[in-house]
């Protein structure tokens, strides 16, 4: 593998297109994302290949396919591209003080209150920051932490292996509330038993997260089967629509019950006892610095953290 040559003339333009055919499983496709000609595209491709010594994709009549070292290529191409992208962020906010971009990986608790609090109190110091949140598991976001495309996790610690890779911040301890409509035939009923909520439809988070599975001991405890989800998600905005628009059931952190923006609409079910979630906190790279605009909104978080009463 001719690696001192690729280190030599490799740009940009090399990453970027690995990625791109990547996504998009074809050189015109990845050509045209990238405002390139096909053949520019094609000659660009021919060259890393040599460079490397090996195939990166397999052509086929539908387009390309990665080989296993072209998966891995692609993931380092995204750490470089996000390392040069967190360099670039450094150098605009030391010129101007105020402007840079922010990538968070969500988990299904961390998006309750406390983040969308803490974005608000930023943007009237820090207008010019752009923030991107993605919500997912853990094992969806962990892999984009550690390439580098997200700046830090935040939600249940204990949902994020400990290891040498991870730093790991505690913000508070919640709890997490089944919750149904208000109106809601169950609202009344502080006695349904563990055998009449497993006959309701349920909205639950899916069965890999630690939500889930503490969900599912509840019943497992009175030698009960728990409940088939009818909707798998760990999305806010479709669990929060329609919970509040269905007879479903759901869970949701104590957070958003208690905020008022919610709380008009949804009600926690009195007969089920709330889910201990544990410490949520922020997850990081280990030896790796925050950029500017990331920092800042931490720090925003601990605001937050530090004046809300709620938590």
């Amino acid at each position: 593998m001719k690696l001192d040559r690729l280190e030599r003339w490799a740009t940009v333009r090399h990453f970027r297109l690995a990625i791109a055919l990547f996504e998009y499983g074809s050189v015109l496709h990845a050509s045209r994302s990238l405002n390139v000609s096909q053949p520019t595209a094609s000659k660009l491709l021919h060259d890393l290949e040599d460079a490397v010594g090996a195939k990166l994709f397999l052509r086929n009549r539908r387009g390309v396919t990665p080989t296993e070292l072209g998966r891995a290529f692609v993931d380092r191409s995204k750490m470089v591209l996000a390392q040069l992208d967190h360099v670039s962020q450094a150098i605009s906010a030391l010129g101007t003080g105020h402007a840079g971009r922010v990538a968070i990986g969500s988990l299904l608790t961390g998006s309750s209150y406390l983040v969308p609090a803490a974005i608000a109190k930023l943007s009237v110091s820090r207008p010019d920051i752009r923030i991107k949140i993605i919500e997912g598991v853990s094992g969806e976001l962990l892999p984009r932490l550690v390439s580098g495309e997200l700046d830090f996790l935040i939600g249940r610690l204990s949902d994020i292996s400990s290891n040498a890779v991870v730093t790991q911040e505690a913000l508070f301890n919640e709890n997490a509330m089944v919750v149904v409509r208000k109106g809601h035939p169950l609202e009344q009923n502080p006695h349904a038993t563990l055998e009449k909520l497993k006959q309701e439809a349920w909205i639950l988070p899916p069965i890999e997260t630690t939500l889930r599975k503490q969900f599912d001991n509840t019943f497992y405890h009175d030698n009960i089967d728990p409940p088939h989800a009818t909707i798998e998600t760990v999305s806010f905005f479709n669990i929060l629509w329609l919970l509040k628009k269905t007879d479903l059931l759901g869970i949701l952190p104590q957070s958003i019950i208690t905020d008022i923006t919610y709380s008009n609409d949804l009600v926690r079910l009195p007969s089920f006892e709330p889910l201990v979630l544990e410490q949520i906190g922020i997850s990081r790279l280990t030896g790796t610095e925050l950029s500017p605009a990331a920092a800042a909104l931490v720090e925003s978080i601990r605001d937050v953290m530090g004046s809300s009463s709620g938590m």
